[in-house]
């Protein structure tokens, strides 16, 4: 009889066991998969994560911004210098626009007042190259005419002058999926 005890007992220690480990693999495969999202490894790792797709119909703007050409723009009725519109645009998660091709101009050009805007390109002074605010170099869709580090637009296309000077400013950022 004792022999038989010691072995149900043993059994029963050996259940506990068994169920303690699944417990604890089942928590720690948890706490990985949160820590995993959480520290958005699947981004860092270069894992892309499928989401639905956003045709043009679905894109959304916030309130006071246009959609063209996939993307938001919002044109400033006030004047600033070119640092304090990029400072304005990045307040609504955007920047100075970048408009990359004559097409896109054209499209942004039709909805335009009579007026001109700085745009978020800027030649760099350490080693004179035109770049977007992103870093891109510019593909010289508009001839760069005039002198001075930052470029502007007005409803005929695109030139360059200081960068203190007083202009309205166009903004750009993503569209959302709606």
């Amino acid at each position: 009889m004792e022999g038989e005890e010691m072995e149900n007992r043993r059994k029963r220690r050996v259940q506990v066991q068994r169920k303690m480990i699944i417990l604890s693999v089942l928590l720690c495969g948890g706490l990985a998969v949160l820590l995993w999202m959480m520290l958005k490894f699947p981004k860092k790792m270069g894992i892309k994560i499928i989401k639905k797709n956003c045709t043009n119909d679905l894109r959304v703007c916030p309130p006071g911004w246009e959609l063209l050409s996939q993307k938001c723009f919002f044109q400033s009725e006030n004047e600033g210098t070119w640092s304090e519109g990029q400072r304005h645009c990045r307040k609504y998660l955007g920047s100075l626009a970048k408009i990359v091709s004559q097409a896109e101009m054209k499209s942004v050009a039709k909805h335009l007042d009579k007026s001109t805007y700085w745009i978020g390109l800027r030649k760099h002074l350490s080693d004179n190259i035109w770049r977007w605010m992103d870093g891109s170099h510019f593909n010289n869709w508009f001839r760069v005419s005039g002198s001075g580090n930052c470029a502007f637009v007005d409803t005929t296309g695109g030139s360059v002058t200081s960068c203190d000077g007083k202009r309205r400013y166009l903004c750009s950022r993503k569209s959302e999926c709606g």
